[in-house]
């Protein structure tokens, strides 16, 4: 997978949350905050260290 691809596919799945986040409420947000936390931390920190997004290939 290219870079490009790769932080694409990223800023896509940071979006859609972030969308979902805004509509949900309870435990859903919950539960969707808490599997996205470190996402959301990064995005909203001053030095936006973005290290925290990975990913493993499956083969």
């Amino acid at each position: 997978m290219s870079k490009t691809r790769l932080l694409g596919s990223c800023e896509v799945t940071i979006n859609s949350t972030l969308k979902r986040l805004s509509r949900l409420e309870g435990h859903d947000k919950k539960a969707l905050e808490s599997e996205f936390r470190e996402w959301i931390n990064a995005i909203e920190s001053n030095n936006k260290s973005y290290d925290v997004l990975y990913l493993n290939k499956i083969s």
